[in-house]
Formats: structure tokens, C-alpha cells, sequence
């Protein structure tokens, strides 16, 4: 039997993938992911990927920021934290003057 979605995303990225998870989780909905190479292919499955909540508070992009960092945190405790290789860091970010 072949699986049927109305809903089609074009693109197996952090995008696409972001999408189809959340119509799934928040409103049942089924999709199908197309890509022409495959899900994560590039940069989206490959990077060691690094979220900081508060490093851009004050900009035009800090709500959405901050957000994202909330949804990933979402993210790793619906689907087990230890299972997606989710790991919560403390950072500090270090600035050096110029020699010049």
C-alpha cells in the first residue's frame, strides 16, 4: 500500500524538516518530504550546530533568536535528548582589542 499526503515539502533541510515535524506534532497532519538528494543532505544534517538564546537581545532578530533556541530545546524532549545528541552548554563569549 502506498502512503498518501496532501501536503508536500519541497526540501529535506532545518527548514523543511522543522516544518513537517511541527504540522505533525500540532495539528496530526501527514507529510512528504522531497529533496533531490535526501533528508539532511548538506549543511542542515552536517554541521555540529551551536545555539546561543541571548546573543542577539536588542536586535531586530533577537525575539526570533530566542525562540528557536526554546523550539530546540522543545525539540530534544519530545524526541529524547539523547537520541538527537543533544547537549546544553555554557559558553562565554571573549572579545580581544586590536594590537593596532
Amino acid at each position: 500500500m502506498v502512503a498518501y499526503s496532501k501536503i508536500v515539502i519541497a526540501g529535506g533541510g532545518v527548514i523543511g524538516n522543522s516544518i513537517s515535524y511541527y504540522l505533525a506534532k500540532r495539528h496530526g497532519a501527514s507529510c512528504t518530504i522531497i529533496d533531490p538528494v535526501g533528508i539532511a543532505p548538506a549543511a542542515s544534517g552536517k554541521a555540529g550546530g551551536f545555539l546561543a538564546k541571548d546573543w542577539s537581545e536588542g536586535s531586530p532578530i533577537g525575539e526570533l533568536m530566542s525562540r528557536s533556541f526554546d523550539l530546540h530545546a522543545e525539540q530534544a524532549d519530545d524526541l529524547g535528548a539523547e537520541k538527537i545528541d543533544y547537549r546544553r552548554l555554557e559558553a562565554a563569549a571573549v572579545m580581544m582589542a586590536s594590537n593596532g
